[in-house]
């Protein structure tokens, strides 16, 4: 039994990312729709003052966006311009996740927050968390603006089935 090495080609690494990103993408899909189609009396309401979730849902979710945005940006700019692709690939892949994570995790709160008050606003701003998330799917062309690619980087990225040496 030998063992097989994988190359990793612009065009895996581009799939594994958008495969990462949909998942992560389709659980707020997902619980949102269960939630909203098992929930009786729903309302849209920001009259009521003792909810504390009118608050709450668009500060963490405003909160999450920048502090995703942020440490993207950061792990982004720390990424030493001596290391190979494959490095800098690696750490884009880190920096996205983290980014997706910070992009999922408000709208399943707000999914949570429709749930138990069963107020409509909270699901809107889950749905607009969604469509920004959909905003954030990785193609080619993000990648090479976001690594800033030299040249030979470059052109390594833009051959999308050849093995990024």
């Amino acid at each position: 039994m030998g063992t097989q090495k994988h190359s990793l080609t612009p065009n895996g690494f581009i799939k594994t990312l958008s495969i990462l990103h949909m998942g992560l993408i389709s659980g707020p899909i997902l619980f949102g729709t269960i939630i909203y189609f098992q929930t009786q009396n729903t309302s849209f309401d920001f009259s009521n003052t003792n909810d504390i979730y009118l608050m709450i849902v668009p500060i963490v979710a405003v909160s999450c966006i920048f502090l995703g945005d942020f440490i993207f940006k950061q792990s982004i700019k720390n990424i030493p311009e001596t290391i190979d692709l494959k490095q800098k690939l690696a750490r884009f892949q880190t920096a996205s996740i983290i980014k997706y994570a910070l992009a999922e995790a408000p709208a399943l709160f707000g999914v949570v927050a429709f749930m138990i008050t069963e107020n409509m606003a909270y699901l809107v701003v889950s749905v607009v968390l969604i469509l920004y998330f959909f905003m954030l799917k990785p193609t080619k062309d993000k990648i090479v603006r976001s690594l800033n690619l030299n040249g030979e980087e470059k052109n390594q990225f833009n051959r999308l089935n050849q093995p990024i040496p």
